[in-house]
């Protein structure tokens, strides 16, 4: 190859290597990357007073504090709010998701006390990701990592699933209406009509009064006679206007007698759908004289009815089963000992010893 060919080659190399950085530089020049952006503008967590869901979760502060519209203004979790403003506030732009649509999305509006708008998010659906590793091994599938939002009219994706902006009311609420401490209690009754079925815990045992000769308590149906009330959490909230129908007057009652002598107690009327509407309320009769005790006792009675006592709720099939047990559900027929059991026992019984006989009792 001659010089001459040398020099015209490597003209041409700067050519193309200029060219091409010229278009890749046009190319930057043109289209800033968006990813790191922060999605929203700035608000202060301090001057929301209202968050509209897509017009399907509406969550409201006023003088009784933060309230979820759409389950008749039931107290909101100020912590899972606050929570969930501070994520929306941190939102990045992950990626671009070049191509992709969000054909009707759910717009998240944070405004201030006069209905200003503060900030306001077009949501979209969550990024699935597949399960990898140990987990897909187990039979584990995908799993929410993401979310699509719009921004700057872009689709882009941010690393929040923002599940709680999903459209349930309950994800904005403490769920957990009754944490009676099973250890502490020591008695409980089932009332149903005419029939009350009482028992009582003693040295760790439960007792049933009014067993017959051949009866005796189904030991292994007991097993939630005091943890009935422990981890009770609603499935939703009824509305109180229509308390007259829920059938509690003549439905079941539960109570349940602890050792300060508080008593809790459940009334379970009539289903709705797969679960049951229940009231619950709690009251106490001192019995000692310590001042301290009986006012904190007081005042546990005096917060659980003001926050739960209130409220009318549906709960699970299975809650409400542990809610309403009859007496036909506690005991069975008393078993009888077998023959060859008792053929042993009587073996093992020491025989009677014959009297001794005295030597000036012998004739001679």
């Amino acid at each position: 190859m001659t010089s001459k060919n040398l020099v015209l080659l490597a003209g041409a190399a700067v050519v193309l290597g200029g060219a091409a950085w010229w278009l890749n530089s046009g190319k930057k020049m043109n289209s800033p990357s968006l990813v790191g952006k922060t999605i929203l503008p700035a608000f202060n967590v301090t001057d929301v007073a209202a968050i509209d869901i897509g017009g399907k979760v509406k969550l409201a502060a006023g003088q009784q504090g933060w309230t979820v519209a759409s389950l008749y203004n039931y107290p909101a979790d100020i912590t899972k709010i606050r929570e969930n403003l501070l994520k929306l506030q941190e939102l990045k732009v992950g990626q671009v998701a070049n191509g992709r649509k969000i054909e009707k999305p759910t717009t998240i509006d944070i405004q201030d006390a006069k209905g200003k708008s503060l900030a306001a998010l077009p949501m979209g659906e969550m990024h699935q990701k597949k399960a990898t590793g140990q987990m897909a091994m187990y039979g584990g599938g995908s799993y929410p990592d993401g979310r699509y939002v719009i921004y700057a009219d872009k689709v882009v994706l941010v690393k929040e699933p923002l599940d709680a902006f999903d459209g349930d009311p309950k994800k904005w609420v403490d769920a957990r209406i009754a944490a009676v401490p099973s250890a502490d209690v020591t008695a409980v009754t089932f009332e149903k009509g005419k029939e009350k079925v009482e028992l009582s815990r003693k040295d760790g045992k439960w007792e049933l009064k009014g067993l017959g000769p051949k009866e005796e308590l189904d030991t292994s149906k007991t097993y939630s006679l005091d943890s009935a009330l422990a981890y009770l959490d609603f499935a939703s909230v009824a509305d109180p206007a229509k308390e007259a129908t829920y059938g509690f007057a003549t439905g079941a009652v539960y109570a349940a007698t602890l050792k300060n002598g508080i008593v809790y107690k459940a009334t379970v009327g009539n289903k709705s759908g797969s679960d049951s509407y229940v009231k619950l309320s709690a009251s106490y009769t001192p019995s000692g004289t310590n001042k301290t005790e009986i006012a904190a006792n007081e005042k546990t009675v005096q917060d659980f009815n003001a926050k739960t006592g209130k409220w009318i709720y549906t709960i699970s099939s299975y809650s409400a089963d542990n809610l309403t047990k009859a007496r036909k559900d506690l005991v069975k027929a008393k078993e009888e000992p077998k023959k060859d059991e008792a053929k042993k026992d009587e073996a093992k019984k020491p025989e009677a010893k014959k009297p001794e006989t005295k030597k000036s009792d012998v004739k001679k």
